[in-house]
């Protein structure tokens, strides 16, 4: 797992995130929330972050509560960090791909081909890590795309839903663009925004599309 020890050492910083975060977790709020439920199936689930953390408790919060396999194509390797320093528990429904630039269209065909057997929950994680591994392409960012409606057809084919991650922050001017490269966030009407913010003692949900919120407590967060 190339690079998964650096991810490691970053662990360190994001578990005192969580104790500084989530001293006191609240027992009984929310507690039926079930994060599948949420998601669409005929738009691309785009969730778009600030900060890694926020990222890694909604993921997991979103593997613990599925019922369908779940296909993790993990480009940032903090997911699986978690997983390999038993942080997160392994689920039985859960399979992780960890590409390397030399693998990753062999992983994204494996993907495909069990994606087209039955439903499933496919997680991109995330979209810069793809955009950082593929940085020496030439028209990089129709290669990005071409990926992700490949994704989003097999996903529509058989019902199962897509599960976009962007480390992003607004700018006025442009809108939405990636973090920390500065790449402009390229949109569709085909995907469901899901922003992640923190709250008190919690990870705020809100859908711009849907005018609402979840709260997902801190009690509720596979992390903490």
């Amino acid at each position: 797992m190339e690079n998964l020890g650096n991810n490691l050492n970053s662990l360190l910083y994001y578990n005192l995130l969580v104790f500084v975060l989530f001293k006191n977790p609240s027992d009984g709020f929310q507690s039926q929330l079930n994060l599948q439920t949420m998601l669409e199936q005929d738009l691309i689930n785009s969730v778009f972050y600030s900060d890694p953390f926020l990222k890694a408790g909604f993921i997991s919060k979103l593997v613990q509560d599925a019922k369908l396999e779940v296909l993790y194509l993990d480009l940032d390797l903090l997911y699986s960090g978690y997983v390999v320093s038993g942080i997160i528990p392994t689920e039985k429904n859960l399979t992780l791909f960890q590409p390397t630039t030399e693998t990753l269209y062999k992983m994204i065909k494996e993907i495909l081909v069990k994606a087209s057997l039955s439903q499933t929950i496919i997680v991109v994680d995330s979209l810069n890590g793809l955009f950082n591994m593929l940085n020496r392409k030439k028209n990089i960012g129709k290669t990005v795309m071409s990926i992700m409606m490949l994704l989003a057809s097999m996903a529509k084919m058989t019902k199962s839903y897509l599960v976009v991650t962007s480390m992003v922050r607004y700018k006025k001017e442009e809108g939405w663009i990636l973090s920390p490269t500065g790449k402009r966030l390229i949109e569709t009407k085909n995907s469901k925004k899901i922003l992640l913010e923190y709250g008190k003692e919690s990870i705020v949900l809100s859908m711009p599309s849907d005018s609402c919120k979840l709260v997902i407590p801190s009690n509720l967060i596979p992390l903490v």
